[in-house]
């Protein structure tokens, strides 16, 4: 019972679906534990619509992790949907088989935003057919045996360390999202990130932020052709470009992308190095953007403060096309 200053239990005066909805903001764990309160509250935590499962609450007990992910899972009410599904391991705590089953089922129940964070599993396929999915997170997971990608309601996608077995996966699943509005791609491989040209067009999408080991700013260009509308550009960068031209620099004098000539609004290059190449495509952007605010150059924390001045003086003397726009240096 949950007394004010004056005695009056307001939380007991609460409707069953205000304390639902209440409870949904709570990892499942502490959800479960509110059942204890009273008869009222025994059943309350089964129909809440997120199902939120992190190991970290069970470190010393792993086979304690699974077998409460399974009451989880099976004791919820089956007419009840389950709109939000996180998991979250980083031990051996249970098996791909068990992920797979907790995770179609969410599916089942029309789930609409999945988190999915584990260094030890590969990503089950089913995730990439679910026609209710708007939000999708992963993390440290590996991506293979990819046969179909079919994710029409799905507006945001992160990638955050995802190993892909074959290069041609990240294409197939950004093929197979053409209403995202959000993307974030953070991918650490040492071969790099190749864009292939992709036969859809990203409509929807507002936001992109790519951070990646290595990257040809003319295949960046390519991609930027596929998203119309975009208005904000995060980019980093940790490979040092090689001197000399980007092979693709043809792509700078081609057809300027829609989203440069009349969208873009920001632009932010982290872990800026300064060869020539990375220059040619800052410049790029500022003499293409027509509409763009603020520039933002974020200069290598391995770079000299003289290579630092060149950089400067090299980017702030090209005239913008766009008269508002604001160049940063951090």
């Amino acid at each position: 019972m949950a007394l004010t200053m004056s005695g009056v239990d307001r939380i007991s005066a609460l409707s069953n679906d205000i304390l639902v909805h209440i409870l949904s903001f709570l990892e499942s764990k502490m959800a479960a534990a509110t059942s204890i309160l009273s008869s009222r509250w025994r059943n309350l935590w089964h129909s809440v619509s997120t199902v939120d499962l992190d190991d970290a609450l069970f470190r010393y007990d792993k086979e304690l992790f699974v077998r409460f992910a399974y009451a989880v899972m099976l004791s919820r009410d089956v007419t009840q949907p389950i709109l939000n599904f996180r998991l979250k391991f980083e031990y051996p705590s249970c098996d791909e088989c068990d992920v797979e089953l907790w995770l179609n089922t969410a599916i089942q129940r029309q789930v609409e935003r999945i988190e999915l964070h584990s260094r030890i599993t590969t990503l089950p396929i089913g995730i990439l057919t679910c026609a209710s999915l708007v939000v999708l997170k992963l993390e440290f997971l590996i991506v293979d045996r990819i046969l179909t990608v079919h994710l029409p309601a799905l507006k945001t996608l992160y990638l955050m360390r995802v190993v892909f077995a074959e290069d041609e996966y990240l294409g197939m699943i950004l093929s197979g999202c053409p209403n995202i509005e959000d993307l974030q791609i953070n991918y650490y491989s040492y071969f790099g990130l190749e864009f292939s040209p992709l036969a859809i067009t990203f409509r929807n999408l507002i936001q992109m932020k790519l951070s990646v080991y290595d990257c040809k700013w003319g295949l960046l260009v390519g991609l930027l052709k596929s998203c119309p509308l975009l208005q904000i550009l995060v980019i980093r960068k940790e490979k040092k470009s090689v001197s000399g031209l980007d092979p693709l620099n043809q792509c700078y004098t081609q057809t300027v992308p829609g989203c440069l000539s009349s969208h873009l609004r920001a632009c932010t290059i982290k872990d800026f190095h300064g060869a020539d190449v990375d220059i040619q495509f800052a410049i790029y952007i500022l003499q293409n953007a027509s509409l763009l605010k603020k520039m933002t150059i974020c200069c290598s924390s391995s770079s000299r403060k003289g290579d630092r001045f060149e950089i400067l003086k090299k980017i702030s003397k090209v005239a913008r096309i766009s008269t508002t726009c604001e160049l940063l240096f951090e």
